[in-house]
């Protein structure tokens, strides 16, 4: 059989992404949570949450206008807020007294949580970016993690783009973090560990979890999420005291959780 210099460019990617993927591979640290909780149905779409403090983490659904502080220690939902219309949203931040939540096209909305004020952007993004993380880099920016088109405005690139955006100047958009388009390789949450300076990116259909230098930007480490653990992880943040929590939505498995780690 003739194979033409397409094809073969097309097999030597798909391997390079594979090996890529598996170096620095730790297959065992996100299989076995310290802690687990069952979410309500109001939460089985969580499609992302952030670290809010008191033992409590804000989530959202990603169907629903509304945030929802959950108690870890209550194991329930303590307070709802409305914030918008029923739609896509996809990633939460917070830095009181502001929650920041951003929707699959590109939509900041930015939430006084004292006053209930609604503050809404649009990011240069588009549906073709199709948005899925959101957090914290410092008081200043907010990473925003694209799934789908890598460019600014839903056009192509060659990677995967994790951008800088300035909450005070919303056009103040910078590439910040890239991945290589590896088998599967689409981010679904972003994370940034300001002790570390690490930055922790999810892969919900690679079922990866990355971690990146905070200053250049170069993978340290890769984790496997096992599909058994890991039905659709789709959120991630840290506690003050370091612990690690990983939203899950339904997907196949009968309720959404929060895996602690």
């Amino acid at each position: 059989m003739k194979l033409t210099y397409q094809f073969i460019f097309f097999i030597l990617t798909i391997c390079s992404g594979l090996i890529s993927c598996a170096q620095n591979q730790d297959t065992t640290f996100f299989s076995k949570p310290k802690q687990k909780w069952v979410l309500p149905s109001k939460l089985d779409e969580i499609s992302g949450l952030t670290w809010y403090g008191k033992n409590t983490v804000a989530c959202i659904n990603d169907e629903k206008g509304n945030i929802y502080l959950y108690d870890l220690n209550k194991k329930s939902v303590s307070k709802k807020i409305d914030f918008g219309k029923d739609g896509d949203y996809e990633g939460i931040a917070y830095n009181r007294p502001y929650f920041y939540v951003v929707n699959s096209k590109g939509k900041l909305f930015i939430i006084h949580e004292e006053t209930n004020e609604v503050k809404k952007e649009q990011l240069p993004f588009t549906a073709d970016n199709d948005i899925e993380g959101l957090c914290m880099f410092d008081d200043q920016h907010l990473l925003v993690a694209l799934k789908g088109k890598g460019g600014l405005h839903g056009k192509k690139a060659d990677h995967k783009s994790i951008y800088k955006v300035n909450i005070h100047n919303t056009e103040k958009v910078s590439l910040a973090y890239t991945l290589k388009k590896g088998f599967k390789v689409s981010p679904s949450g972003v994370y940034y560990d300001k002790n570390k300076n690490e930055v922790y990116v999810l892969s919900h259909r690679s079922s990866q979890l990355f971690v990146l230098d905070g200053s250049s930007g170069e993978q340290i480490m890769s984790y496997s999420l096992p599909k058994k653990v890991h039905a659709q992880p789709e959120g991630i943040c840290i506690s003050d005291d370091g612990r690690i929590f990983i939203s899950n939505e339904r997907g196949g498995q009968y309720n959404a959780k929060i895996l602690q780690f």
